[in-house]
């Protein structure tokens, strides 16, 4: 075959290549596919299915063979992946189910728990907020604070924010003029759209938003075996660089239970990590 007759990815309809990927997907992560698959996730006929099968064989000749004793197809030694693949989008396709479509129930791949749960936002309150943070319109809510309480706030909302335990949206407050980070799930009701923002509530003037700082981690000097959190965290020379919105700092630090005394403490006690001045 020539090189002007060799398929090329781009080439393909983007339903095509949706259908490529997720062949690649269960080859990749489940360790075999075969044409059913493609029939019951798309509704595709056994030739159509076929024919898919194919031109990803025409694609990646040396990623796959066909197992006749499983009677599906298998990734090679030499699998190269055709795609490109996030940690987030995988363990979201395993856990959850494949696919961005929401016309039935989706079925985990692989049996995953998750002890540490977030609370998630009611519906009707998150549609208000993205609605708002999408057409850049301000909203009064009925919000409740673990400080002052219930109170009345008008909000211009930019940016949801997901923190491990909660989901929160970042906002510029009028009532305090500030923006600051507002528990979605401590909204009790919604009032209404409320005026146009004006330039200074926007996210370009949320400097806490926009400013990035950058966090050296390491493993707790009390720790006895540092090399285990060195590797667990990926981990270069023994520091862990990393950057984060300032607004969104404390919640990293918080969730990884740093320890953040300018001088470590002398027990590790739950401490993993100590973030180096």
């Amino acid at each position: 075959m020539t090189d002007k007759a060799q398929p090329q990815l781009q080439d393909q309809s983007q339903p095509q290549q949706e259908r490529l990927f997720y062949l690649e997907f269960r080859l990749y992560f489940l360790g075999h596919a075969n044409r059913s698959d493609l029939q019951k996730r798309f509704g595709l006929k056994e030739s159509s299915a076929s024919r898919d099968i194919a031109l990803y064989k025409k694609l990646v000749p040396d990623n796959v063979v066909y197992d006749y004793g499983i009677k599906s197809y298998i990734p090679q030694d030499s699998f190269k992946p055709l795609f490109s693949y996030t940690a987030t989008q995988v363990l979201t396709a395993l856990s959850h189910g494949f696919g961005d479509d929401y016309s039935g129930p989706k079925f985990p791949e692989i049996v995953t728990e998750a002890p540490c749960q977030t609370p998630l936002p009611y519906i009707p309150t998150l549609a208000a907020i993205t609605r708002a943070i999408h057409k850049q319109q301000s909203v009064t809510v009925t919000y409740v604070s673990e400080i002052e309480g219930e109170r009345t706030v008008t909000l211009v909302p930019h940016a949801l924010i997901n923190t491990g335990t909660r989901w929160a949206v970042r906002a510029y407050d009028r009532t305090n003029s500030v923006f600051s980070n507002f528990v979605i799930n401590r909204i009790k009701a919604v009032q209404g759209v409320s005026t146009l923002p004006i330039h200074t509530e926007l996210k370009e003037a949320d400097s806490g938003w926009n400013q990035i700082v950058e966090l050296s981690l390491v493993p707790h000097p009390a720790l006895p075996y540092k090399e285990a959190i060195e590797q667990e965290f990926g981990m270069h020379n023994g520091i862990l660089k990393m950057t984060s919105r300032v607004a969104l700092k404390d919640y990293l630090l918080s969730q990884w239970d740093v320890d953040l005394s300018a001088t470590p403490s002398e027990q590790a006690g739950d401490y993993l990590l100590w973030l180096r001045q």
